[in-house]
């Protein structure tokens, strides 16, 4: 009976260390986006992989917003990808991804954010249970809505991959306005009315 339950407490133990973990590099990237520590944010973040999501949302906005039928894996959706890369990669250098994860608006590539745009504020990323409650695990993989108090279409959605033995930024949905914003400066660029 005693070895079961000591079994069952280094269970419960592992998983709250395991539960727990990834919260860690929330709050890791988060002060480094507080402080504007670049470097720590780079330290942070898996830029490679962070481009393919950020492509995605621009290229499915922009094909909303052309009226242009995107099927995954068409002829179509490569070259509109392909469009896209560009501006990822402006938003992918080190200072408008700090700027993005600290203000919310890239501003190297959009100009000045509206008066009206939802600035994340690191510093109130929400209770332990509101954090819980808005996660969502996978193996390897952790995905948490941020900030808590405002509406999803205000929210950035952080995916965060277990890589060696700390947790980088591997993802980031981007609210609904800076994803048009996005697509419409590359209809802009492309010299289509947006």
């Amino acid at each position: 009976m005693r070895k079961t339950i000591i079994t069952i407490s280094i269970l419960v133990l592992l998983w709250l260390g395991w539960s727990a973990w990834p919260f860690a590099g929330v709050y890791e990237l988060a002060r480094a986006v507080q402080s504007g520590d670049v470097t720590r944010i780079e330290q942070r973040v898996d830029y490679p992989a962070l481009g393919r999501p950020l492509s995605g949302q621009i290229v499915q906005t922009y094909a909303r917003l052309a009226g242009i039928p995107i099927d995954r894996g068409s002829l179509v959706a490569g070259l509109a990808t392909a469009v896209a890369d560009p501006l990822v990669a402006r938003l992918l250098t080190r200072i408008a991804l700090a700027e993005l994860l600290r203000n919310g608006w890239p501003t190297e590539v959009l100009g000045d954010r509206p008066a009206d745009f939802t600035v994340p504020n690191w510093n109130a990323l929400g209770n332990v249970w509101q954090l819980y409650a808005s996660s969502e695990y996978g193996i390897g993989e952790f995905r948490l809505w941020i900030p808590i108090s405002q509406p999803r279409p205000h929210q950035f959605r952080l995916q965060l991959s277990l890589r060696g033995w700390s947790w980088k930024l591997t993802g980031l949905e981007l609210p609904q306005e800076v994803q048009d914003r996005l697509a419409r400066e590359l209809l802009k660029q492309q010299g289509k009315p947006g």
